[in-house]
């Protein structure tokens, strides 16, 4: 008798994204994974792409595994995963997967990313590990700033053992987000990624990192900005400051409901 699949969901937050709501979700269901859903964390956008989703969710290929999460305002990245992932551990998930809607990260890594669930506890999909990359078309600064944020600045800062740490393209066991304690990490925006990453470092789950092409969005705008990376880089001292004493008997036990 076969083992039963783990449940699989997807978080996808999303913000103007009608352009690209109508290609990823066909490309996400179009991998044919068992017990897969996605939850689309809308922040009120106003070009309609949460009513898109919804609207979505209503055909048949996708209903009942296509659900979607209405937020009153835009409040940023970060709270808007941390709602997500209670409403993905609250349906049930056991693998639970975070990704950008404008299609830099790709689909066809999620598989990948599940293989390697059975050694990790979060396994991130990384531009720096060994055969990872980034879109040609990125200047030599943005280069070298991405690669100094992830490769030099944030390691040496919290000593993390990873390689693109504010890599938004992971997978995590439920056990792992429910013990990372969701209501204490208070960052917004990219550096979000890195707090996620040093509490769960902190904590003694297991990190993995799989290598994947990151190719620049084909549809609406960039929400990055120079001033969001400036700020990320402010806020790393913040985090080291609020949870440098974190150690595994830290791990919350209580599910979220």
């Amino acid at each position: 008798m076969s083992a039963t699949p783990p449940k699989v969901i997807v978080v996808l937050p999303t913000y103007n994204e009608r352009e690209n709501i109508t290609r990823i979700v066909p490309a996400l269901f179009a991998l044919n994974i068992p017990d897969f859903h996605l939850l689309v964390v809308d922040d009120s956008s106003p070009d309609g792409t949460g009513q898109i989703a919804e609207e979505l969710g209503e055909e048949a290929a996708y209903r009942g595994r296509l659900h979607v999460l209405h937020r009153p305002v835009k409040q940023g990245l970060g709270p808007a995963y941390i709602e997500g992932f209670k409403r993905a551990l609250t349906l049930g998930a056991d693998l639970v997967i975070q990704m950008d809607a404008d299609l830099s990260h790709q689909p066809k890594y999620i598989p990948l990313l599940l293989e390697n669930a059975g050694h990790f506890d979060m396994v991130i999909g990384s531009r720096y590990a060994a055969g990872g990359s980034v879109d040609a078309g990125w200047g030599p600064l943005r280069k070298l700033l991405s690669w100094w944020a992830n490769r030099v600045y944030a390691p040496a800062i919290l000593g993390l053992p990873i390689r693109d740490a504010t890599g938004g393209f992971r997978l995590y066991q439920r056990d792992c987000l429910i013990g990372m304690d969701l209501d204490q990490v208070k960052a917004n925006g990219y550096v979000f990624m890195v707090e996620l990453a040093f509490v769960a470092h902190r904590l003694a789950y297991r990190i993995g990192e799989i290598p994947i092409h990151f190719p620049d969005r084909q549809h609406g705008d960039s929400k990055m900005s120079s001033t969001i990376a400036f700020e990320a880089a402010l806020r790393v001292w913040q985090i080291k400051l609020r949870h440098r004493a974190l150690n595994p008997a830290d791990r919350r036990t209580l599910a979220y409901t």
